[in-house]
């Protein structure tokens, strides 16, 4: 007897005799084998005389939605309008789908071979299997349930996104420029910087997710009294930045034990975050550090992307590459910011967005943003694509970039948001 590690959904035909007793027969066999199985017709609901539409559609689509794994038989003539349907919402909401077709015409070849719909097995075939026996679907049940996630997980993100900015500070640089010149109107982090060092007048500011050094030139060139600590997790970055500046009270540095020591001497007034945040795995842990290097009454600035940020090119590369709509997000949002906030004895002193327009000359340079930010490898952009896997998406995202009118215009949403550390009276 095994123990389940999650509930399966059968999806089959469920009208006739001769289905519901082969349904409770499989089904019977799986639950024999410790597994948590849900049969649609054993279900309240297709005990009444007359259910709704809308009542069995609720059911079902929530017991799918609960499942780990989804069955679709697929020995009617046709295969099952219901089982397609589950199978589609399988697909949509990231569900492995594995199918069990026994009619011995599938083997057959020539006007003799039974024909079922491609466009469902096409559901299936991406990310699941065809079996054609009880005992042969039995042996690739628990390889599906246990199977890593083809989504990009948290941990995934921050190995790649160090590994992706480790190959090309240089370009970073180069890119980061040519973005400025494409929003309409002009629009510059370091401008939303600029203000809050302007409003509160720092002594000390730490960076996090420093890159290359641009926002640390600029303030030490207009603020010489500053002192500046840049920190990034990527090395190469920091050899960059180290390598194209250097000034008394500013330092570059990829150890966070460094940063821990330089605030345990002398707390940060200002701790600024630049379209970082969305690649750390523990956002939480993150701004928590940040929070730790404060003096009390200082603040953390976040600049990132929103969940909002370019509509247009996100609906556009979902709809040509028909992935998952289930996957991760982890640009930010209010709800979000609320919570990690909370969570450190911070309270958000404002939340705003920066919509500046956003225009995309042409295809190459699509490309080169898309590649240069890690967006081909899962970041970025919640796209569903597996990270490591740059090489076979990029050719086919290059392919659809060729049919969208250019220049491509689309609408950034940046999310700006102060937090102010609590004094010992307000955390109380």
């Amino acid at each position: 007897m095994t123990t389940s590690p999650g509930k399966i959904y059968w999806a089959n035909s469920l009208f006739t005799e001769a289905d519901r007793s082969y349904n409770a027969y499989c089904v019977g066999k799986l639950r024999a084998a410790g597994y948590d199985v849900f049969l649609p017709q054993e279900a309240a609901i297709n005990e009444m005389s007359s259910p709704t539409s809308e009542d069995i559609f609720r059911v079902d689509t929530s017991e799918i939605l609960r499942s780990k794994l989804l069955i679709a038989c697929l020995d009617q003539e046709t295969i099952d309008s219901g089982v397609a349907c589950e199978v589609g919402i399988a697909y949509a909401f990231n569900i492995p789908i594995v199918s069990l077709y026994t009619d011995i015409r599938q083997h057959r070849q020539g006007r003799a071979r039974m024909y079922k719909n491609l466009y469902v097995l096409g559901a299936i075939e991406t990310f699941g299997s065809i079996t054609t026996n009880l005992d042969q679907l039995m042996q690739v049940i628990p390889s599906l349930l246990n199977r890593p996630s083809r989504q990009t997980t948290a941990e995934d993100l921050e190995r790649i996104a160090v590994r992706h900015y480790e190959g090309a500070p240089d370009i970073y640089r180069l890119s980061v420029k040519d973005l400025a010149g494409w929003y309409r109107p002009a629009w510059s982090p370091v401008d939303v910087v600029e203000s809050w060092i302007s409003d509160i007048r720092p002594r000390r500011i730490l960076e996090m997710g420093c890159g290359t050094g641009e926002l640390a030139r600029h303030i030490i060139g207009r603020h010489r009294g500053i002192n500046y600590v840049g920190f990034d997790k990527s090395q190469p970055m920091i050899s960059a930045a180290s390598g194209s500046f250097q000034a008394d009270g500013c330092l570059f540095t990829s150890d966070p034990g460094e940063v821990i020591s330089e605030a345990a001497s002398d707390p940060f007034d200002l701790a600024v975050a630049v379209f970082t945040l969305h690649d750390h795995p523990r956002q939480e842990e993150s701004v928590g550090m940040l929070s730790r290097c404060l003096r009390e009454g200082g603040y953390v600035l976040l600049i990132d992307l929103s969940t909002q940020d370019l509509p247009r090119l996100l609906r556009h590369l979902r709809s040509g590459l028909a992935r998952p709509l289930a996957i991760p997000d982890f640009r930010i949002d209010p709800e979000r910011l609320a919570e990690i906030s909370s969570a450190h004895d911070l309270e958000i002193e404002t939340v705003e967005l920066a919509m500046p327009k956003m225009r995309f000359p042409s295809p190459g340079d699509l490309d080169r943003y898309l590649s240069t930010f890690g967006i081909y490898e899962g970041m970025d952009l919640p796209l569903g694509l597996p990270p490591g896997e740059g090489s076979t998406w990029r050719p086919r995202i290059q392919d659809l970039l060729k049919t969208y009118p250019f220049p491509f215009d689309d609408q950034r949403v940046f999310i700006i948001c102060a937090l102010k550390k609590k004094r010992p009276s307000q955390a109380n």
